[in-house]
């Protein structure tokens, strides 16, 4: 987006400001849609502040001067006023204005014209420097012959000029506009008006001349009306977006976590049996008591029970004495204060021997309950 210039004729580049991410930084301006109202040229040509230059503006529209010397004067008529600008860079621009200054008769009439040719330097967001050459003919059409101008019909003053513009904005689109000018041949200029933009590249402004320079040694003559006219701005060169900076980022110090509990299956004991006998032998009476100690000190535990057979008899009928076994033993946990529901039953028959089966040692040893504590 192209930032705006208001105005009609005379040129003016503001300063640069800087840009992150298509937008002004917000101390210097703020760009809408419709063009950016805090950073605005005003009063004729400008590059926009995101241009390294080769903008163009070109100016158009009209003015209603009278003139006006030693009590004599004309009337107003409207003159085409326009101008054209070009950005060298981001702070110096070159411009181009032509002001007719033709009037209707009253006491007199003029036919002249004004040409000037300026180079404007930036000084800030809202001021800059001018100066150049102002042809200035004041020209009377036959209209006037006297002490103020001999018998020539016309008074032609070469002018160098060095002048000052500002602006200040009112609202969105809108700013209030201002520029004087002092040069030779006792000649003085002024403008100021509104200028309004309306959309991307164009601006409407509307204001007020006042022009002063000399007729002969004792007298000036003096142009004065109102102007209003339209801006367009084209071409030039963007800068590119710088990249955005990113903000540092305090680092994180992660949370501790508490790592996760893997449960295993610890052996904890086996009860044993006589042949044939589903009940625990008498001497296992010490290891029914450990199994219900250790399930009541640990009480997160839950416990695996086994039962198991020797070979003698068939396979069902061990695997049904193996069922017995172990239902045994768990009843005898659980009415020693061991919850049914920590305890898992299993049995397996003669189909898990510990030792083997070829012996009475053997068979003695495969005879039992195996009891795991899980945790």
């Amino acid at each position: 987006m192209n930032c705006k210039v208001t105005g009609q004729s005379s040129t003016f580049y503001m300063e640069k400001i800087e840009r992150e991410e298509g937008i002004f930084n917000a101390e210097e301006s703020i760009c809408s849609d419709a063009g950016c109202t805090g950073f605005r040229c005003f009063h004729g040509f400008c590059s926009s502040p995101d241009q390294l230059g080769g903008e163009w503006q070109l100016n158009a529209g009209a003015w209603a001067p009278k003139a006006k010397f030693d009590g004599n004067e004309s009337s107003t008529k409207w003159n085409f006023d326009g101008g054209l600008g070009y950005g060298i860079s981001d702070k110096w621009a070159l411009e181009y204005n032509y002001r007719g200054l033709k009037t209707k008769a009253g006491d007199f009439k003029t036919d002249g014209d004004q040409n000037e040719v300026n180079l404007v330097y930036s000084l800030g967001k809202n001021w800059a420097l001018f100066g150049g050459w102002n042809r200035i003919n004041n020209d009377f059409d036959g209209s006037y012959h006297g002490a103020h101008t001999g018998s020539a019909d016309s008074v032609i003053n070469n002018v160098a000029q060095f002048g000052v513009r500002t602006k200040y904005d009112l609202a969105k689109n809108l700013a209030f506009y201002a520029e004087g000018a002092l040069g030779t041949k006792k000649t003085s200029q002024w403008d100021a008006g509104l200028a309004y933009t309306f959309a991307d590249n164009w601006d409407l402004n509307a204001g007020y001349r006042y022009v002063d320079t000399k007729l002969d040694d004792d007298n000036n003559i003096k142009y004065r009306g109102f102007l209003v006219g339209l801006s367009y701005r084209f071409g030039g060169h963007k800068k590119a977006a710088p990249a955005p900076v990113e903000e540092p980022v305090a680092p994180t110090v992660a949370e501790p976590v508490a790592p996760t509990h893997v449960y295993n299956d610890y052996y904890l004991e086996s009860i044993h049996f006589d042949s044939d006998v589903d009940t625990p032998k008498a001497s296992e009476a010490a290891k029914l008591a450990n199994f219900v100690a250790v399930a009541k000190a640990h009480p997160d535990s839950t416990f695996k029970l086994v039962g198991n057979t020797d070979s003698d008899a068939s396979n069902a009928y061990n695997e049904d004495l193996s069922k017995r076994r172990v239902l045994n033993v768990a009843k005898y946990a659980n009415d020693n204060g061991v919850a049914a529901s920590r305890m898992q039953l299993n049995y397996k028959g003669e189909n898990n021997p510990a030792s083997s089966n070829a012996t009475e040692a053997g068979k003695a040893d495969n005879r039992r309950v195996d009891i795991w504590e899980h945790k």
